[in-house]
């Protein structure tokens, strides 16, 4: 074998054996597959404001049951292109054979920010397939905030409060999503709205 091929296989090697780690190392969320039993599959799609996104370089998947990541998508093997479309295999897991309620999230790389994709769930069913790659589940990131969740981390917490108080005696702070602290819709982040986002904190 002359030095030329070695060199290239010995660098495709390297390029294999790098990205399984760089993957672990920026995901955003992590779980062990080994913790769980049985396992599906939701072929998922996104898409943002009726356009389906192709370019997913920006984006994290997860599926979730309650607070617990149940699924990754791994953008080295599960993601590619169907009709122009691009879609992915996500493999959901749980100890229980069927019954839970399966959620799904999305992690915006630019934004830092946690959406909850809202208007889709599923029933877990072991073995069982979700959409197909011709009419994939679609995850619509149209709804770029929740209501309450003001520092868009994905939850309703103390912190939410905290920074909703301080927005409503004027001193806004840094990253503070408007539209997620006026829960009343009044137009004004006000006491009302740190009420009823303190009702909301998980």
């Amino acid at each position: 074998m002359n030095p030329d091929m070695k060199k290239k296989i010995l660098f495709s090697l390297l390029i294999i054996l790098l990205s399984p780690s760089l993957w672990a190392q920026e995901a955003h969320w992590q779980f062990e597959e080994g913790d769980f039993q049985y396992d599906m599959t939701a072929v998922v799609a996104l898409q943002f404001e009726d356009a389906v996104i192709n370019d997913w370089s920006n984006y994290e998947i997860a599926a979730f049951c309650g607070k617990e990541c149940r699924g990754v998508i791994d953008p080295t093997k599960d993601i590619l292109q169907y009709g122009g479309t691009t879609i992915a295999y996500l493999r959901v897991r749980s100890n229980q054979a069927s019954g839970e309620e399966i959620t799904f999230k999305v992690y915006d790389k630019s934004a830092g920010r946690v959406i909850n994709v809202q208007g889709l769930k599923v029933t877990f069913q072991n073995d069982d397939t979700q959409g197909t790659p011709a009419n994939p589940k679609i995850l619509d990131i149209t709804q770029n905030f929740n209501p309450g969740d003001v520092n868009d981390d994905g939850e309703v917490t103390m912190d939410d409060v905290l920074m909703t108080i301080d927005a409503s005696l004027g001193n806004v702070p840094a990253k503070y999503n408007m539209a997620a602290g006026d829960v009343d819709g009044d137009g004004e982040i006000t006491i009302n709205d740190v009420v009823i986002i303190i009702n909301m904190k998980q």
